[in-house]
């Protein structure tokens, strides 16, 4: 099979794993999917990488890939993830990432895996920038979903999570003042 196709049968599972989060939180019939944050962030990224100037290429690389690997190993909570060695997701997410890579261009295997490794260290200012929108949009959609109906207090975790890791000012604000006031 095409490497082509086979790239776009992992990141199209993307689309059918539900974001588990707000699966077991919210019991509702339909959440986003994975995919669907994964959308968020992307469009997230490009209108803040264009205000600041940002390499809005490697921004949306970065938001399409970082949570790619959830396409193998699924979407873990933070509660998945504590009951876990950190070896083992490590170990975990590794692997997926190299099954992903292998569907990749070979000319363009080591800069992916220099975004991950990116991701995972924070080391650009771009990396930086994802790992923040990716709190940002989950509080925004947990906005959403409160907009919906959904009571706020069912929410809260979520916005907790996100006034935590949100550590960038400019984005705070965008937190404070869109999410976290009516």
């Amino acid at each position: 099979m095409d490497d082509l196709v086979e790239f776009w049968g992992i990141a199209s599972r993307l689309k059918s794993i539900p974001r588990k989060g707000w699966k077991e939180r919210l019991r509702l019939d339909k959440v986003e999917s994975v995919a669907d944050h994964s959308f968020g962030v992307a469009a997230l990224a490009l209108f803040e990488g264009e205000k600041r100037g940002y390499d809005v290429g490697s921004l949306l690389k970065l938001a399409l890939i970082h949570d790619l690997e959830e396409a193998i190993t699924g979407d873990l909570t933070p509660r998945d993830k504590r009951r876990v060695s950190k070896n083992s997701l490590s170990q975990m997410r590794t692997e997926a990432i190299r099954s992903i890579i292998e569907k990749i261009p070979q000319t363009a295997r080591d800069s992916y895996l220099g975004l991950w490794q990116d991701l995972r260290t924070g080391r650009t200012r771009e990396a930086r920038l994802i790992k923040a929108l990716d709190k940002l949009e989950m509080a925004l959609q947990a906005k959403e979903y409160e907009r919906t109906g959904v009571d706020r207090r069912q929410l809260a975790d979520f916005y907790l999570s996100a006034t935590r890791q949100v550590t960038d000012q400019k984005l705070r604000r965008v937190l404070r003042n869109a999410v976290m006031h009516d």
